[in-house]
């Protein structure tokens, strides 16, 4: 019976992480936790194996001596990397869950943080021919130094997250890591006195609640299974809900075929009038002006009809890179809403600390752009309202943040806000594609788009950022040219 429970721990750990890396393999912290997964599933195997599979070869006297040491030697190493390396992987997996550290530095911190642990490896009692883990409160204070680190980094990325949506995703990531590691540590490294894995087979000395490791690696995968499945664990949930996305993206193509052949069409219908109505104003002829006027507002509702009628479909983006000046971008961006700007008496701020040129697509940036800042001057009161524009050097990452002093947005539609057709403004011509739309543009660019921080009655901050992969160049701006950007 204990063979088939310690099966079922690696078998369901093992299982679980190839899911999570199968699903996410882009995510940095989904390849390290996948990894933590398998090294903790390794004590299990080696408890099989010793209690199961090598008294049988010994017994069977159909394997010779050096395969049985082999597979005696491979379970003395799969307990010994589990023991002594699962607290370290814990907390490199909370430091990179954070996302304050990224490429050398996280590599610098590994080494650091990985010399105890090798050190006390090399410190104790000899691991061939027999090995003997546990019984030294050295190792039980620096496991528990690690372990408690690790989850208070964890509660730390909880507690700062801005962003709705993955604060929930968060605060149930902390909560399932803590529930299963605190048992982990009481029973492995505190309950544990002393296990020797000998030649004539494996002895172990403790109160026995390590027998009870089982329940922890269910608790975990009934965690995983539920939240994963209903609101979103380890960036399961949040890769298919990009899935989603992509998916209704990709359906735009087709509708926006049949709107752009509508469109062309009535644009020379525009064109046409546009010259008539001139004419007509030149020589005072009210009634043929009026008739145009009726037909342009014809020509307007069955635009907005076939927008209507597109409005299930959405579709794919196909990027067209060049280099660009991330100023000129958002200088033309705030040029063409002057005339709005003006009209509502709205007061623009720019923050420019860094001149980026960035490999992108412009007409898509400036779209989202063009977005972000509509929906601020909407959310801002006319003659109160200010929107402050910062373009900043994140790391090797160029960020632009749209800053409003608006009416904020409630938890519930932060979470729903890049959702494909979800909308709060009333007005029949939007759509809710804003966002999506934004949200697909910068995973194109493998960049990413994120409401930063808001608070209802106080405003909101919204965040772009591109990769340190798409900066060519991070130049500190020209000053004349910084107070040409904006308003």
């Amino acid at each position: 019976m204990m063979v088939i429970l310690y099966c079922t721990i690696f078998l369901s750990l093992w299982t679980i992480g190839t899911v999570m890396l199968v699903h996410n393999p882009g995510n940095p912290h989904t390849r390290l936790f996948s990894f933590f997964l398998f090294v903790t599933g390794l004590a299990s195997l080696s408890v099989v194996l010793n209690v199961q599979v090598l008294p049988w070869m010994r017994m069977s006297g159909i394997f010779s001596n050096e395969n049985i040491e082999f597979v005696r030697l491979f379970s003395m190493a799969a307990w010994g990397v589990e023991y002594h390396f699962v607290p370290y992987l814990l907390l490199m997996c909370s430091l990179v869950f954070t996302r304050l550290f990224r490429g050398k530095a996280i590599i610098l911190i590994s080494f650091v943080t990985s010399v105890p642990v090798l050190v006390y490896v090399a410190a104790v009692p000899p691991l061939y021919p027999e090995m003997q883990l546990g019984g030294h409160l050295t190792f039980r204070i620096i496991s528990g130094a690690y372990f408690l680190a690790g989850l208070a980094i964890y509660w730390l990325r909880y507690s700062t997250e801005r962003d709705a949506s993955h604060k929930k995703n968060s605060f149930r990531t902390a909560m399932t890591i803590t529930l299963c590691i605190l048992p982990l540590y009481a029973t492995d490294y505190i309950g544990i006195e002393r296990v020797v894995i000998g030649r004539e087979g494996m002895v172990m000395t403790s109160n026995n609640m390590w027998q009870f490791n089982f329940m922890i690696a269910l608790v975990f995968a009934a965690f995983f299974i539920y939240n994963g499945m209903k609101y979103g664990f380890m960036g399961i949930k949040l890769r298919i809900e990009r899935q989603k996305i992509d998916y209704s993206m990709k359906k735009l193509t087709q509708g926006a075929l049949i709107l752009n052949h509508t469109i062309k069409n009535e644009v020379q219908k525009i064109n046409y009038l546009s010259s008539r109505m001139r004419a007509s104003a030149v020589h005072n002829e009210k009634e043929e002006l009026l008739g145009d006027l009726d037909h342009l507002d014809q020509v307007a509702k069955h635009i907005l009809t076939m927008m209507n009628q597109i409005k299930e479909r959405t579709g794919d983006i196909v990027l067209h890179e060049q280099e660009h000046r991330m100023t000129d971008v958002l200088a033309y961006s705030l040029m063409t809403l002057e005339p709005m700007l003006r009209d509502k008496r709205i007061i623009v701020n720019k923050e420019v600390q860094c001149d980026p040129i960035i490999l992108c697509d412009h007409s898509h940036i400036k779209e989202v752009l063009n977005n972000l800042l509509v929906n601020a001057v909407d959310a801002v009161e006319p003659g109160r309202g200010q929107i402050t524009v910062s373009l900043l050097e994140a790391g090797k990452d160029a960020v632009i943040w749209i800053k409003d002093n608006g009416a904020g947005i409630s938890q519930d539609n932060a979470a729903r806000m890049f959702d494909p057709f979800f909308t709060t403004k009333k007005r029949a011509a939007n759509y809710g594609l804003g966002l999506s739309y934004c949200h697909s543009v910068m995973q194109k660019h493998g960049g990413s788009i994120r409401l930063l921080e808001t608070e209802q009655g106080k405003g909101t901050r919204m965040e772009i950022r591109f990769p340190a992969k798409r900066v060519r160049t991070m130049n500190m701006p020209d000053r004349v040219a910084a107070l040409r950007v904006g308003i």
